[in-house]
């Protein structure tokens, strides 16, 4: 008989959390979930979104805060739709106030839009909008995940949610997150009978595992992005090593189509390198070593600090520069206590890119990250980059060429190619020039335009899947 005692403590403080729900949230979410889960039992699912959220309540422990009344809120307006021609896209999007790419992707593909002119309005649910011109939907309450520190997911009315797709005539709708804005989206899609696009920007399933070690719960996850990803009529992932990863997991090939990132090359560039910072860090002959990111388990941090620490036994001129920040931070500073690492915060604009510029290696150990738009940004300023061979980020390089990927990557073997790489600065030097050349294959106008075509072939790929439906339904 198995033994489910480890998921008491979870259990307990989920019903506790549970407890604040009132009357009506309970309902909100059945008008989401219900019509969700009768529609995957029509088409024949094997998936039960009942089931995954017993997995997630007895998991995956959690805090509730329900929202205080606020009688000046009220629903956004839909938009008055005047060009009939042009292609309207709505994008729903969770947390994207959530410092990480995901955010930073949705920012540049927002101002794209807007440059172009084309009718494109990204869609959220919390207090405010956080993306210029966005539409923000009133939360009925939110959701803290204790694993995730930092994330915050927020759930609007339902019905207003869905009123307002409904009443926004959209051509096409795209979801950017599978979370409570996500699903509605969803919903209003297949009750709207409209094409619907998903970009894979997080690996869930690798966040799952690394933040909990719940085998049980990373395969369920995997079944919720396999049900969730195989609804849509084009789905893009940003790598082909997602694409593959995808494939293999079930999400049907004809769906997936690379939409890659871009760099601003003017923002990021060796010539923000500032030798004020440098020595602001510590002496001037010093090799720094430079992370940026999160501050966060999921991103194999405990990895780094234990090959940076390897590396100080033999080459006690290197040093770490941290620049994030995140729930990790407190630990980070404790194992590092006493050697010459620098723990440089959040930075952004050109502070930003003056850190990057002012590194001489950048070391990206994630192996859960599905692009890293660090590693793009890390290039185009120069630097050469250490990956890992799991993941997206070794696919925006060139191994041996602008950097190192490491296969199998551990303590040892970081430190053994950070020990290599930095015995011979002329090989830095030459593959911070490659990196800087090779970035000049990521402009955010050639990633929008891949972005923005997926578009119209959900559209195509939902007329055929209607034109067939009567004749699959004959037979």
């Amino acid at each position: 008989m198995a033994d489910y005692t480890h998921v008491i403590p979870t259990t307990v403080n989920n019903l506790k959390a549970a407890a604040r729900f009132r009357p009506i949230e309970f309902i909100n979410w059945a008008k989401l979930v219900k019509p969700l889960r009768q529609s995957s039992t029509r088409e024949g699912a094997s998936f039960d979104l009942y089931a995954l959220a017993f997995h997630l309540f007895t998991r995956l422990p959690f805090d509730y805060s329900p929202a205080a009344a606020r009688p000046d809120l009220s629903p956004p307006r839909p938009p008055h739709r005047t060009d009939l021609d042009q292609l309207q896209v709505g994008l729903f999007a969770d947390a994207p106030e959530h410092l990480s790419g995901v955010a930073t992707t949705l920012g540049h593909w927002n101002r794209m839009a807007k440059s172009r002119n084309q009718s494109f309005k990204l869609h959220s649910a919390g207090d405010q909008p956080v993306i210029p011109d966005g539409v923000c939907f009133p939360r009925m309450g939110s959701f803290r995940l204790h694993a995730y520190d930092g994330l915050t997911l927020h759930m609007p009315r339902v019905d207003e949610v869905l009123d307002y797709i409904a009443a926004s005539r959209f051509d096409v709708l795209h979801i950017s997150t599978p979370g409570p804005m996500g699903m509605i989206a969803l919903l209003a899609a297949k009750t709207l009978q409209l094409p619907v696009v998903s970009t894979f920007h997080t690996h869930f399933p690798s966040y799952v595992q690394r933040l909990t070690g719940d085998d049980e719960l990373t395969q369920a996850t995997w079944s919720f992005m396999r049900w969730f990803y195989n609804q849509m009529h084009a789905v893009a992932a940003p790598t082909p090593s997602v694409r593959d990863e995808l494939i293999t997991q079930g999400v049907d090939p004809a769906r997936i189509h690379i939409v890659g990132r871009g760099v601003d090359r003017q923002r990021f560039s060796p010539r923000f390198r500032d030798e004020g910072l440098r020595l602001s860090w510590g002496p001037h002959h010093l090799t720094r070593l430079v992370y940026v990111g999160r501050l966060s388990k999921e991103k194999n941090l405990d990895c780094l600090v234990d090959a940076f620490l390897h590396c100080l036994t033999t080459r006690p001129e290197l040093q770490l520069i941290l620049v994030g920040d995140g729930p990790y931070r407190p630990e980070l500073e404790a194992r590092l206590e006493g050697t010459n690492a620098v723990f440089a915060g959040t930075r952004k604009g050109e502070d930003l890119a003056r850190h990057y510029a002012s590194g001489d290696l950048f070391v990206f150990p994630s192996q859960t990250d599905t692009l890293g738009n660090v590693v793009l940004e890390a290039q185009a300023s120069g630097l050469p980059v250490v990956v890992s061979s799991h993941g997206g980020p070794k696919d925006c390089m060139q191994d041996g060429v602008t950097g190192l990927v490491i296969p199998d990557l551990n303590a040892s073997s970081l430190a053994e190619n950070i020990l290599e790489l930095t015995r011979h600065p002329e090989t830095l030097d030459r593959m911070g020039a490659a990196a800087r050349t090779h970035s000049r294959r990521y402009s955010h106008e050639a990633a929008f335009d891949a972005f923005w075509a997926l578009h119209p072939t959900a559209q195509t790929v939902a007329m055929e899947q209607a034109r067939n439906a009567p004749s699959a339904m004959a037979t």
